[in-house]
């Protein structure tokens, strides 16, 4: 299938590529189809905020699968004490007596609603972090002291968590169904993979798999085109920055689907002739980078950036 939803003239020029160099599409999307006809039912859990939500369920994620502490430019813009509450609450311990050390996961025992607190938190100061922009450290750890000891924030976070809990329960079994264990065996993971400086993001990077988490519906042939082209965009670019990759990986959660692919039989079944990999990166580099950082929507937060810039 040639790609429809980015045709001649739409879209930025970085995708307008990927559709051209990419056309033959209907067998992934035939098979991302027949692995969820196979699958059981969809969850059909809807917290009140969907968006919010996945990005909730992305860290708390993050924090079961990642060794290290993930997000480390977010949680080194907490105050000490508050980042010792945090990572500790998640199951990891610090390897030094030194108060900026590192961290490391000890524990696979920690209840998925205690991760799915904190992961839901994460998003809040990340919002906070961007909006003081490039203040200094000092201020932008008052700023967020002071809001998480705020009675309304702390009311309006808890309420949040309240309501989505039931979903994250849904997803959270699934998850741990045996989700998790292939996702580990995948090899250490590292989430929020940034690529060209930030101009794309990859969710996780497992070993040398990229992995794209989504939680909600595929409803449409540009819903599946959008996936594709997201997959592709960070298993093309990854390799240019210095990660060597060897397969893709696609968790659609909400549709019990983990699917794997080597990379260089999807490069050539999409193109429908062999890839150099390296080329093509290179080349997708350069229209990127031509492209820079298109001007957001009014009002999109700063979480929604990545999703956007896809």
């Amino acid at each position: 299938m040639t790609s429809h939803a980015i045709g001649p003239g739409r879209g930025p020029e970085s995708r307008r590529w990927l559709a051209r160099q990419f056309p033959h599409r209907s067998w992934l999307i035939a098979d991302l189809q027949r692995r969820i006809d196979r699958a059981p039912a969809p969850i059909h859990a809807y917290p009140p905020n969907p968006d919010r939500f996945g990005q909730a369920l992305e860290r708390t994620l993050a924090l079961d699968l990642c060794d290290d502490p993930p997000y480390p430019y977010l949680i080194a813009k907490l105050p000490e004490a508050g980042r010792r509450r945090l990572l500790t609450a998640a199951g990891y311990t610090p390897t030094t007596c030194a108060a900026d050390g590192p961290w490391r996961k000890t524990t696979d025992h920690i209840p998925g609603a205690r991760l799915f607190t904190v992961g839901n938190l994460l998003p809040d100061l990340d919002r906070a972090v961007h909006a003081l922009g490039q203040a200094a450290p000092d201020p932008i750890g008052q700023a967020i002291h002071a809001a998480v000891r705020d009675r309304r924030t702390i009311t309006t976070y808890a309420t949040a968590t309240h309501a989505a809990r039931p979903a994250f329960a849904a997803f959270w079994a699934s998850y741990t169904s045996g989700f998790r264990d292939t996702l580990r065996g995948y090899g250490p993971v590292t989430a929020s993979l940034n690529l060209l400086d930030g101009l794309r993001i990859v969710d996780f990077l497992a070993g040398t798999t990229t992995v794209e988490l989504k939680t909600g519906h595929l409803d449409d042939a540009r819903a599946f085109d959008a996936l594709i082209d997201q997959v592709l965009t960070y298993a093309l670019l990854a390799p240019v920055c210095g990660h060597p990759v060897t397969a893709a990986a696609i968790y659609l959660a909400r549709y019990h689907v983990l699917a794997h692919y080597t990379l260089d039989s999807l490069l050539r079944r999409l193109a429908g002739q062999p890839i150099n990999t390296l080329q093509a990166g290179r080349h997708l580099t350069a229209l990127i980078r031509a492209e820079g950082r298109r001007p957001l929507p009014a009002g999109l937060p700063p979480e929604g950036r990545r999703s956007y810039a896809v």
